[in-house]
């Protein structure tokens, strides 16, 4: 059983305790440690924090009532229990959870990718390619987690709290797993849920606009995802492009991948088609032909961050390639949706939700259509609403024709989210304006003739519609695809 003392927890917590009121308790065990009240069990320790939209001090009685024997809090509570009260309840969960299962990132390789964009493509090439090559591991990130190829699942966060972290890195090391792969995100970074972690390769992708409704700015967002290469372990690795290398002023060990001639890991002769995107990249090891079976420019980036990583580890630049070369994909990712080629067109899902993921999904769709490229989009809500205009904007000089709609409204008003996003289309571009996402796609596939290209972006492999915290509702955007399509064909069948 894992478990610790309340003297442990005191010592690996000690630069941030105000005050403890603990009596004579300080030899006592605690046999488990969360934030939720509904997994309290006797003998935990229960960590309190003031969040955006609830206060667990105010439940602490409860707590205590089903057998918490200590509280974690960020101030002094009138109630008759063991409590320690912290600077902040996120990073004592961070370093007490690193103690309680027993600092489990030191015995695993542990890759974590941040960026805007391109951290999930990454992360599941990682995961990829690592399986090719016989090793086994875990993957947290934003389509499913999974670990050791057993427990697949999604989360609601890209990456989760501190204890689950720590959880599923040690029974990661317990099952003899021999690496964790996981999506870092800037609010993770923000929140200490990864202060606990150490990285053999931290790796960034790019930073580009967004979260600007959690970050007081856009400098404060970069400080906050070049801080991942604070926590990397002492003979760990970053790697970053060109682009942002200059923005890692930390003395560590830097490997840098790009276009550019300053780059360790060299991009050239770029040839997108729609299955695949070829390439050359030389590296200290020499030059390789390289292919990555998904379209775009910014997938070549996203091979070449992960074979710098892998040949930095040690592996053959060659063989990490040729595993590369058998990668599905990830969900949601400039994903086709077949079926659509009954109508004689292609249809494809992208979870693109940025002004810049937006521009280089579309930049590829354009390159890919000898037809008219017709965009559906919109904009999530409780999110950064200064991003919605640029989005219009991008899509607008980048589409034939733009069809605005709801995406996930979280509780916002859809017309004023609407109406944002719609503020910035480009006086002259054809667009309309539809409220229904399921009538904005079905008007799409309407307008689509022979040779043209129909782009659905925002929500990817996402299968729910958030309208508020009450009402969600099924909706997933390849199968609403698939629905309307045979609908059509089998009209057309009729004829």
């Amino acid at each position: 059983m894992i478990n610790l003392y309340v003297s442990d927890i005191l010592k690996c917590i000690s630069d941030i305790v105000i005050d403890a009121h603990l009596d004579s308790q300080s030899n006592l065990r605690i046999t488990g440690i969360t934030d939720k009240s509904n997994d309290v069990k006797p003998g935990y320790l229960f960590f309190c924090r003031k969040g955006s939209q609830f206060d667990s001090h105010e439940i602490a009685p409860e707590i205590v009532k089903k057998g918490a024997v200590l509280l974690i809090t960020e101030r002094f509570l009138q109630i008759d229990a063991p409590m320690v009260v912290v600077s902040d309840s996120r990073l004592a969960e961070a370093l007490i959870a690193k103690n309680f299962f027993q600092n489990p990132s030191e015995d695993l390789t542990v890759i974590g990718v941040t960026g805007t964009n391109g951290k999930t493509t990454c992360s599941h090439l990682f995961h990829h390619i690592l399986g090719k090559f016989g090793s086994t591991g875990s993957l947290l990130g934003t389509v499913f987690y999974e670990i050791l190829g057993v427990s697949r699942f999604h989360h609601d966060n890209t990456t989760p709290g501190a204890i689950e972290i720590m959880s599923a890195m040690q029974k990661t090391k317990q099952n003899c797993g021999e690496y964790f792969t996981m999506e870092v995100s800037s609010h993770s970074l923000a929140m200490n849920r990864v202060e606990g972690v150490r990285f053999d390769i931290a790796a960034l992708t790019n930073i580009t606009r967004d979260h600007l409704d959690f970050h007081s700015c856009f400098e404060e967002y970069s400080r906050t995802k070049l801080h991942i290469f604070d926590l990397l372990k002492d003979n760990g690795i970053a790697v970053i492009s060109d682009e942002f290398e200059h923005l890692l002023q930390k003395r560590v060990n830097k490997i840098v991948y790009g276009t550019s001639r300053k780059c360790h890991y060299r991009i050239e002769d770029v040839d997108v088609d729609k299955v695949r995107t070829d390439f050359t990249i030389k590296t200290p090891q020499g030059t390789f032909q390289a292919c990555i079976p998904l379209p775009g420019i910014h997938n070549a980036y996203n091979a070449a961050l992960v074979i710098a990583s892998l040949a930095e580890m040690g592996y053959s630049p060659r063989d990490i390639i040729e595993a590369l070369r058998s990668f599905d994909g990830v969900e949601g990712r400039f994903e086709y949706v077949k079926e659509a080629s009954l109508m004689g067109f292609d249809v494809v899902v992208d979870f693109a939700h940025t002004p810049d993921a937006l521009e280089k999904t579309l930049v590829t769709a354009k390159h890919l259509t000898t037809g008219r490229l017709i965009t559906v989009f919109g904009a999530g809500g409780m999110a950064d609403k200064g991003k919605r205009p640029l989005m219009a904007e991008v899509a607008s000089k980048l589409s034939d024709v733009v069809i605005i709609t709801t995406d996930d409204p979280r509780g916002e008003d859809v017309d004023e989210i609407l109406s944002q996003v719609e503020s910035g289309v480009i006086p002259g571009t054809p667009y309309l304006v539809l409220r229904d996402r399921y009538e904005a796609i079905e008007t799409a596939l309407t307008l689509a003739n022979r040779g043209d290209m129909v782009l659905v972006a925002g929500r990817g492999h996402e299968e729910y519609q958030i309208f508020s915290k009450e009402k969600k509702i099924p909706f997933k955007d390849s199968e609403i695809i698939r629905n309307i399509v045979y609908r059509e064909y089998a009209k057309e069948m009729k004829k």
